[in-house]
């Protein structure tokens, strides 16, 4: 059998599992309801915003969480290793940017890095919206939980989350003191050091905590025209936080980080240069070859995944700050919370884009700016034995300066090309408003209805200087030397939500649901005229959900399944796309509506705990994604939009990023050594399908399944000591997060090889 035939019915086989254990166990259930023995730990989430910390069993929402203890145990350093453990999530980065997220979920996401296009994803990090998308992608470190909401959140979160939500809270102070340590050395001369303080600085009144941490690493790619391995790693982080509590009812908590990026760029890698022959032609005529690292060149890439050519080594210097202030005031009959927070950052990065030692496509020094500040009141309340709601007020403001240089090979021999050196300058301010509610009312003791709704207003204005040469130096956006573009929108909708819980026993709830979703309309900031400056429309999404939260076998089993159904109008997608410049054809990034698409999927999520030592985790996610119209996109790239010969192409385009199969399996066992010591081994291995990785589906960029294996030994000592080893991607797989296919070159982003090392830590 062939390793394709193996991976393909190994989805299946584990559907079939799951399915027999959901239908064959509430019997034995029954049998041991009064079993006392060990459980399952309880899982609190947040992001509801109730009155108080919920059972994510008694919620009747698609939610995986995550705490502190799951993060850790699995070694996961940031949201990517954390999406990997749960169905239908993709949390990778771009690739072409340091810690720029490209969040898919349940097929829906971003995958460009155009600024002012807004993710379909919401990030929310101790409650406020991550509205820039340089310095997204979150560390785990100091993180008490991640909650992963899946489908569209329109009633509580709002912002522009038509895929779905991430949540990440950080840890607070308890007043105690106390102390965590942590040391991680691994290969590629990783070394990570972080430690958190804790401390009461008025007893019961006032408590505080700083935790820090810093990451250095080499990179996994060796650069062979400059010497050097790139993206290396060197970011610092520092969180203060304080939690004033001055009586019973009211609770404080002033949280600030600075975080500090001076890391490497992107590793590009020039995958395939073949000259691909549909972009020769501009209406019927040949112009140029498109593949000019060969043409002009003479270039061939290195055949080594890890090797790779860049004249220009990159770099990428992030400054990033915010402060937040969350605080609650219990009335009695209900809870007043209000979280308000101020983050800036400044993003100033070097790439090599094509992935090549000439200089055909890159940026350098791009300096970029952004500024926001959010609110939201809420009041919560369980006033009644049939009645509980929150219902709230949300504000949110940014500003963003992007000014990104472009360098390009314009014309010439390979002894003395002529490189076109532009700039392109944008300044946007956007603002958003809305109203909102969501809560249940009990019919009887197992039947609720849940109703919702949020009214939202946005508002976008950008004005653009266009790429041009003369500001390439001076980045003077008042001496722009051709037309500026001006535009600005508004829009508007409201998304409702109505839901039946059903109660079946304590220990089965049974939930369907129907959501709408919104994702406002974006401008171009890298547009070359007003044609494609923009805006697109709304996307506006109507998602059916239904599932089953189970605790089985006196709550050592716990399974949980939902299966969805989303119709999307306007969905917004990014296409690579030829434009005709001066008589020749350019490539250019351009948001388009892709008029509608239908996706529908199953997941399923398991952890059972088979005896006092062993821990089972499995989880299973399938999308099917399918566009039931797409227009205005020249799927050929012929610098011509022809309906009637891209419009039957562009519907058989499958959704890029999206696999349509997934699932992560998980083992830990536990014993003791000693009273006061223990040995912990798991091991992990989790699958996706294969995949496009852009819009178009450039075969040069498809992307085969693949499959990581971790494993890690952990030795402990009176709850307090901890000594590690571990392995990521052991089996070394080989694979890629992001790749473009712009014509002029092809280049693939991202895939981290093996890794290991040794970690201690200790808790005093």
């Amino acid at each position: 059998m062939s390793m394709r035939a193996q991976l393909s019915w190994r989805p299946s086989l584990l559907a079939l599992g799951l399915a027999l254990i959901s239908g064959v166990l509430p019997a034995a259930a029954q049998e041991q309801k009064a079993d006392t023995g060990p459980m399952l730990d309880e899982i609190v989430v947040v992001s509801q915003k109730r009155a108080g910390a919920v059972d994510v069993q008694s919620v009747s929402v698609a939610i995986t969480a995550f705490d502190a203890n799951a993060i850790e145990k699995s070694f996961a350093t940031d949201l990517v290793d954390v999406g990997r453990m749960a169905p239908n999530i993709q949390l990778n980065q771009s690739g072409t940017f340091g810690g720029f997220s490209n969040f898919f979920i349940r097929g829906i996401g971003s995958s460009n890095t155009i600024r002012t296009v807004d993710p379909a994803v919401g990030t929310f990090v101790d409650g406020i919206y991550i509205g820039f998308g340089p310095a997204s992608m979150q560390d785990t470190f100091d993180i008490a939980s991640v909650e992963v909401l899946r489908g569209p959140q329109g009633t509580l979160f709002g912002k522009n989350v038509t895929g779905g939500a991430v949540s990440v809270l950080s840890t607070r102070p308890t007043g105690d003191l106390g102390a965590d340590i942590k040391v991680t050395y691994g290969n590629y001369d990783r070394m990570d050091v972080s430690a958190s303080v804790r401390f009461p600085i008025i007893e019961g009144q006032l408590a505080g905590k700083i935790a820090a941490m810093s990451k250095s690493r080499d990179g996994y790619f060796k650069n062979l025209t400059t010497g050097r391995n790139k993206p290396d790693v060197d970011t610092a982080i520092l969180r203060p936080t304080f939690r004033w509590t001055p009586n019973e009812v009211l609770t404080v908590d002033l949280i600030g980080e600075y975080y500090r990026d001076k890391g490497g760029s992107s590793a590009s890698q020039n995958k395939d240069s073949r000259i691909n022959p549909r972009l020769l032609l501009v209406n019927g005529q040949l112009v140029a070859s498109p593949a000019t690292v060969q043409r002009v060149f003479g270039y061939t890439p290195p055949a080594d995944k890890y090797d790779i050519n860049h004249n220009e080594q990159g770099y990428v210097d992030t400054k990033a700050g915010h402060g937040i202030v969350d605080a609650s005031l219990d009335l009695g009959h209900g809870i007043v919370s209000l979280v308000t927070g101020y983050r800036e950052v400044k993003f100033n990065s070097s790439t090599d884009f094509d992935g090549s030692p000439h200089i055909v496509f890159e940026f350098p020094d791009n300096r970029e700016r952004q500024h926001q500040y959010s609110g939201e009141l809420r009041y919560a309340s369980n006033f009644s034995d049939t009645v509980e709601f929150t219902t709230g007020l949300y504000y949110f403001t940014q500003e963003m300066y992007i000014a990104e240089r472009r360098a390009a090979y314009a014309s010439g021999p390979a002894t003395a090309p002529v490189i076109s050196r532009t700039v392109g300058i944008a300044k946007t301010d956007d603002s958003s408003y809305a109203v909102f509610g969501q809560g249940s009312v009990k019919f009887t003791d197992q039947l609720s209805l849940i109703l919702g709704g949020r009214y939202t207003v946005e508002k976008k204005e950008i004005e653009l200087c266009p790429f041009n040469a003369a500001l390439y130096n001076s980045l003077n956006f008042n001496a722009c030397p051709v037309a500026r573009l001006r535009n600005d929108d508004k829009w508007n909708s409201f998304s409702p939500k109505v839901g039946l819980d059903w109660k079946v026993d304590e220990d089965v709830l049974l939930y369907a649901s129907w959501t709408k979703g919104f994702r406002s309309g974006s401008f171009n900031a890298r547009a070359t005229n007003a044609a494609v400056l923009g805006p697109v429309d709304q996307e506006t999404v109507s998602s059916y959900e239904a599932g089953m939260k189970s605790e089985l076998m006196g709550r050592r089993l716990r399974l949980n399944t939902a299966a969805f159904l989303s119709d999307y109008t306007n969905i917004q997608r990014t296409v690579s796309d030829t434009v005709i410049v001066n008589g020749l054809p350019t490539v250019t990034q351009v948001p388009r509506n892709a008029a509608s698409a239908t996706i529908w999927g199953l997941e399923l999520e398991g952890s059972f705990l088979v005896t006092d030592a062993l821990t089972l985790d499995a989880s299973l996610g399938y999308t099917n994604a399918g566009y039931d119209s797409f227009a205005n996109i020249d799927t050929n790239r012929n610098g011509v939009y022809e309906p009637a010969i891209d419009g039957p192409i562009a519907k058989d385009l499958k959704f890029e990023r999206v696999p349509k199969w997934q699932y992560a399996v998980a083992a830990s066992y536990e014993v003791p050594v000693t009273q006061t010591s223990s040995l912990r081994f798991r091991t992990s291995y989790t699958w996706v399908d294969d995949q496009f990785i852009d819009t178009l589906n450039s075969p040069s960029l498809a992307l085969d399944s693949y499959g990581l294996w971790d494993a890690s030994v952990s030795y402990s000592l009176n709850d307090s000591y901890t000594l590690s080893v571990f392995g990521r991607n052991l089996n070394n797989a080989q694979y890629y997060d992001f790749g473009f296919d712009g014509g002029t070159h092809r280049a693939v982003w991202g895939g981290v090889p093996r890794t290991y090392g040794v970690e201690l830590s200790a808790k005093f």
